[in-house]
């Protein structure tokens, strides 16, 4: 084969195996785009998420009051703390899903809750002095009272098909954390059913449904969740009320901020902490006496987790611990 002949074979060749390289890179390199989004995303600006002006929907619309929502107390064998703590968590979701409240976490009350236990509750009444003055309008008491489970029906067989019925009875109690009244004493019952498939077992083995975590994290949150619309309704008969945290000149700092539902432009008003009037006969709360009104304020910026910065609208005096209400 002469010279020219060898170079035209070889110029078609070498032409396919460079584009055979090209399409190999190309997509090797779209595979590791799709197999390293970590990397390509690393090296982006950070994310700002946007945050609305409107703190709440509407000028008229309530502010969300503060609801601390305490361990639940476990009075029920069945039920691992595990379990119930998982079940508490799935309440809080469907609490802050409403946005009617903010839930505030158990870690930010200033002591330790457990001192608090007598018996099988909680002290509420001794809790609210000292949540008041976080700002938190209602403590919420959550027990496991009863747990029972029933099986239903009873194949035979190789493959046998189990389902189980399973009861919870708890109880949701609820204090005015201004002044330990009890707002809300619930007690509900809730069923849920779980199915199995048992393969070469025995019908004795089949109890182990009592203890199935996920039929008793079902049942739990049905139950808690199926109070939610009570809390609700018990916070409404309370009205707001914020704190002053702080005063620094012409600045006044309040323990309340956007996630409450406060919004810039907001007139508040300031007064002396007032006192609680009970039935002298039944020794029901009344009611709460006004306190002095000191003068008003006007937010003009946030702080930290909640709070909120406001300027002297009218009047002096304003000091730590003093009530702020809407005007």
């Amino acid at each position: 084969m002469s010279a020219s002949r060898v170079r035209n074979f070889s110029r078609p060749v070498f032409m396919l195996v460079g584009m055979s390289m090209l399409v190999s890179i190309s997509v090797s390199c779209s595979l590791f785009d799709r197999r390293s989004p970590t990397k390509v995303q690393s090296q982006a600006t950070p994310v700002l998420k946007d945050v609305p002006f409107d703190a709440r929907a509407s000028k008229d619309a309530p502010l969300r009051k503060r609801l601390m929502v305490l361990p639940v107390i476990n009075l029920s064998g069945p039920v691992s703390e595990r379990v119930a703590a998982s079940a508490r968590e799935s309440f809080l979701r469907q609490l802050r899903r409403t946005d009617d409240f903010v839930v505030i976490a158990n870690s930010d009350f200033p002591k330790d809750i457990n001192a608090f236990i007598k018996g099988d509750h909680f002290d509420l009444e001794s809790m609210a002095k000292v949540a008041s003055a976080m700002g938190v309008s209602g403590i919420l008491e959550t027990s496991i009272v009863e747990v029972k489970t029933r099986q239903l029906g009873d194949e035979v067989g190789l493959m046998r098909k189990v389902r189980a019925k399973m009861t919870a009875k708890i109880r949701m109690r609820m204090v005015n954390a201004r002044n330990g009244s009890v707002i809300l004493d619930e007690t509900r019952e809730t069923e849920a059913e779980e199915s199995t498939t048992r393969v070469a077992t025995r019908s004795a083995q089949d109890k182990s449904l009592e203890n199935d975590p996920v039929l008793l994290e079902a049942t739990l949150s049905r139950a808690f969740s199926s109070v939610i619309p009570k809390i609700a309704q018990s916070l409404e008969k309370l009205s707001w009320e914020g704190r002053v945290a702080m005063v620094k000149g012409d600045r006044v700092f309040l323990n309340a901020g956007r996630i409450s539902g406060l919004q810039i432009g907001d007139v508040l008003r300031v007064s002396e902490d007032g006192e609680d009037v009970y039935d002298p006969e039944t020794g029901a709360f009344i009611g709460r006496v006004p306190g002095r009104l000191k003068g008003t304020i006007e937010i003009i910026s946030y702080f930290g987790k909640d709070g909120a910065v406001a300027i002297v609208h009218s009047g002096s005096g304003f000091r730590e611990n003093d009530l702020v209400e809407l005007y």
